[in-house]
């Protein structure tokens, strides 16, 4: 019972066009490289495995396929082995066919296929380790006899297959025969055990040393033989028997090592084996709260396996290793003699002891006595079980326990349709509750404790009244919207199906759920088997509704469960991408018939998908933001910086109310400041949220500041959307923009490219709107004179300058506005310029200078041809 089990799979229909010979290490990406290179069939196959193993996986399983196996690694990934391009089948044998499952059996002889074999395994006196059985030049199968030297030659012919051992340590050794059969090529491939890099223990006692109790055992020769006969186990022959029911704690990396399937043993500093002692880990799922265990994540604790001495001599040997010179050696834990912990364990004297098993537990759940007065509780509580359910059965002391065996009248194993699996010590009932005609039943509880004394106990079971159904829901996922008042109304609710539980029970037990069912509770939870509760107001209403939506007042006829939720309290309990899991229970009166467990989260928009940029302003990324009267107005109103640009226009969709800041560490191009140094902005996006130029470091004759035009870092940022947080760093979106002038960013020039200008008007000469023209950054025209009375048409220009560049040539009097004319006409604004006498037609040019109204101002120069006689 206590065996370790070594398997070996063995594959035929499998054989490499090879040659060569290479034996394991530790080295595996070199084992794979140099396999590779000799196997010309499977060379994609090895590139899977050796990717994998690269990365830091591990094998968990190797299955037989046709023509191959399957293996698995430890995320879950499977790659398959098959034949070589140039591979063939085996030639057939007496044994060793495909699928041939090699087993090592409790009575310690190798087993083909479940039939045993003449041929003892051995283990290797140096490591423990069993050894394994190999392929000889002969194409046959050579095992160790039991005094383990030599290896002898069996009847079993390998067929020429590939095959693959499953050690100890949970890793698998590949071996593939050469194309002649006299080789064998060997590749290991690591378990759990082998991907271990580092291991921490606590001994977990109060003097911070183990004790080993020792019990001599010593059965009644006939209850003996009575209790081989009633379990077909064996019963040791040896004196003692030793077990501890102290504890380790550990603690590994990589933290998602599964660790269950590995034999942990201690090896002292002289790399000697306290030969016997082997520990097995359970997983640690209590909350830390011990400073040597507050690790996070790959926590364990691991108890000794019991184990035997064959009489005081073995005895004597065994404590040898427990002091040295009156002084305690001190062991560390080894996974299968890979990965080593510190040396910090030690031993108390063996501790002589009587085993008392205590009292007999059902479920976890100590079981009293049915005539016991003093018990006031109902007594049919303690022995209560769910149909369905794999049922536990223990002592409340298990280190004094030797072995037991579980028991049931035929009459009773056929009516509730008992299962008892007497390996694991647990038993199902598969009858349904209310099929059957009586509500108890006896379990005989058999025990042997560890000196040997043989007692039974009569346990009653109680069938409770729940019906046995897990109807497996599929996550729902809940994208917040704005909530509703009326929980029956509100749109912020995900539903759930009632048809999956009533298709799950089945058209019988649907019947009687519905006769049945008058009430039901929800809980949250955030673990699937629903053990760690949510706690605080959870913000969620549980409504029964039917087809149409409305509520339901009797659950048998309900459509849906819907789950309305609260924004304001539910956030405060929850949060987003976060998997939960609401465990709805079902009533019959106060006891309960069954519950479902339905997971789900919450999701809540993207922050960064919230702010859909225009792609009218926005090119390459950078929002170019060309600035207006309208926002102008607004800034000056406000009292702010006049240089502004309204946010929401550079925007098709953008979070409400999200705060905004301007980048205070990136220096801004050539001008040593940051965005936070050239411009300031509102601190929350909405419809009317303004970022404003400084006027820092102005520019002489243009007044353009030092944050014109340049690439400005905005960071638009929010703690939670209506209430749900954020998940951290996913709570901020960053953009840039250039704020600029539609003017200045524009041109003045002649109409025609140049304007002419006769020479002989001396009394002066009018530049108009007809000579000249204006055109923003994107080419729209414009009249740069004056077009209504006092004003311009275009609203974004302040004033109008022009200034001759040779005034030898031709001179400005000044730029005129315009005036009211006759009838309502306007006579619109020119620039009056004085042609000089002059001796021949010459080109020059004058300089029109626009200034907009925040303030930059930009000259133009302006062809004209002053003509002579022309």
């Amino acid at each position: 019972m206590r065996k370790k089990y070594l398997s070996a799979l063995l594959f035929g229909a499998l054989l490499f066009a090879s040659a060569g010979t290479f034996t394991s290490c530790k080295d595996y990406d070199d084992d794979i490289s140099n396999l590779q290179s000799q196997v010309d069939g499977i060379k994609a196959d090895l590139e899977d495995l050796q990717a994998q193993i690269s990365a830091g996986k591990w094998i968990t399983n190797v299955t037989s396929i046709e023509g191959g196996f399957t293996v698995t690694f430890s995320d879950g990934q499977s790659f398959n082995i098959v034949n070589g391009k140039d591979g063939a089948d085996g030639a057939d044998g007496a044994a060793g066919a495909d699928g041939t499952k090699i087993t090592i059996g409790e009575d310690g002889y190798w087993y083909f296929d479940g039939i045993k074999s003449e041929y003892k395994a051995v283990a290797d006196t140096e490591d423990g380790k069993i050894k394994t059985p190999y392929v000889g030049e002969d194409g046959y199968w050579y095992f160790y006899g039991e005094e383990g030297e030599e290896a002898v030659k069996s009847a079993y012919k390998a067929n020429g297959a590939v095959y693959a051992v499953a050690e100890a340590n949970g890793g698998f050794t590949i071996y593939a025969p050469t194309e002649d059969g006299k080789e064998m090529l060997e590749i290991f491939l690591p378990g759990a055990a082998a991907a271990i890099t580092s291991m921490n223990v606590e001994v977990r006692t109060t003097d911070g040393k183990i004790t080993i109790n020792q019990y001599t055992f010593n059965p009644d020769k006939d209850e003996k033989a009575a209790w081989e006969k009633m379990t077909g186990h064996n019963v040791t022959d040896n004196k003692y028997i030793l077990a501890s029911a102290d504890k380790l704690g550990l603690r590994v990396n990589p933290t998602d090592v599964e660790l269950k399937d590995i034999d942990f043993v201690l090896l002292n500093s002289k790399n000697e084996e306290l030969t016997g002692v082997v520990y097995e880990a359970s997983e640690y799922t209590d909350y830390v709260t011990a400073a040597s265990r507050a690790n996070g994540n790959g926590l364990w604790t691991l108890s000794m396996k019991q184990m035997e001495l064959k009489d005081d001599d073995a005895e004597t040997n065994f404590t040898k290793l427990f002091t040295s010179n009156s002084a305690n050696i001190l062991y560390a834990l080894s996974a299968d003699h890979a990965t080593r912990a510190e040396y910090n364990i030690g031993f108390n004297s063996l501790n002589p002891k009587d085993a008392n098993i205590g009292s007999i537990k059902v479920a976890g759940k100590n079981v009293k006595d049915d005539t016991d007065t003093s018990d006031t509780k109902d007594k049919r509580n303690d022995g209560m079980v769910d149909t369905h359910k794999a049922i536990s059965v223990a002592v409340e002391n298990p280190a004094d326990l030797y072995d037991m065996w579980l028991t049931v009248s035929k009459e009773d194993e056929a009516l509730f349709g008992i299962e008892i699996d007497n390996e694991k010590h647990t038993f199902t009932i598969t009858g349904d509750p209310d099929l059957l005609t009586k509500a108890s039943f006896a379990v005989t509880v058999h025990t042997m404790n560890n000196n040997g004394e043989v007692a039974e106990e009569v346990v009653n079971i109680y069938v409770s009244d729940k019906i046995a159904v897990a109807p497996e829901y599929a996550k729902r996922t809940l994208n917040i919207v704005t909530d509703d008042a009326d929980a029956l109304k509100n749109k912020n609710a995900f539903t759930a199906d009632m048809a999956t539980l009533l298709n799950a029970l089945g058209d019988t037990q649907a019947d009687v759920w519905k006769k049945k069912v008058t009430a039901a509770s929800v809980a949250y939870y955030t673990d699937e088997a629903c053990t760690k509760s949510v706690t605080g107001a959870d913000g969620i209403e549980l409504i029964f509704v039917n087809a149409k939506g409305d509520a339901q007042a009797a659950i048998k006829d309900a459509t849906n469960m819907k789950f309305s939720v609260d924004n304001s309290e539910a956030s405060s309990v929850f949060v987003v991408d976060k998997e939960y899991f609401a465990k709805v229970t079902f009533k019959a009166g106060s006891s309960e018939l069954n519950s479902i467990v339905i997971p789900f989260q919450f999701a809540i928009p993207d922050f960064a998908n919230s702010f859909e940029q225009e792609p009218a302003v926005f090119i390459d990324g950078v929002a170019n933001a060309y600035m207006n009267v309208s926002d102008y107005n607004a800034a000056v109103k406000a009292g702010k910086a006049k240089a502004a640009y309204k946010l929401s226009n550079a925007f098709a969709n953008y979070l409400k109310d999200a705060k905004l800041a301007l980048d205070k560490e990136t220096k801004i191009g050539e001008t040593g400041k940051t965005s936070a140094e050239l411009a300031t902005i509102d601190a929350t996006f909405n419809e009317t949220a303004m970022i404003y130029l400084q006027d820092v470091d102005k520019a002489k004759g243009t007044n353009i500041p030092a944050g014109y035009g340049q690439e400005l870092i905005v960071n638009a940022s929010a703690d939670d959307y209506m209430g749900w947080e954020y998940p951290e760093g996913e709570g901020t979106y960053s953009f840039t923009i250039k704020v600029m002038s539609p003017l200045y960013e524009g041109t003045v020039s002649a109409i025609g490219d140049v304007v002419n200008i006769p020479a002989t008007s001396v009394s002066g000469w009018n530049m108009t709107n007809e000579h000249i023209q204006g055109k923003t950054y994107n080419n729209i025209t414009y009249k740069v004179l004056q077009d209504k009375v006092g004003d311009w048409t275009r609203p974004e220009i302040a004033e109008v300058d022009a200034s001759s560049t040779n005034e030898r040539v031709v001179k400005v009097e000044g730029v005129h506005p315009a005036t009211a004319g006759e009838k309502g006409a306007v006579n619109e604004g020119y620039i009056k310029v004085l042609p000089q006498n002059i001796a021949a037609t010459t080109e020059t040019t004058i300089n029109v200078t626009v200034t907009d109204v925040w303030g930059y101002a930009k000259t133009n120069p302006v062809k004209v041809n002053v003509t002579v006689g022309e």
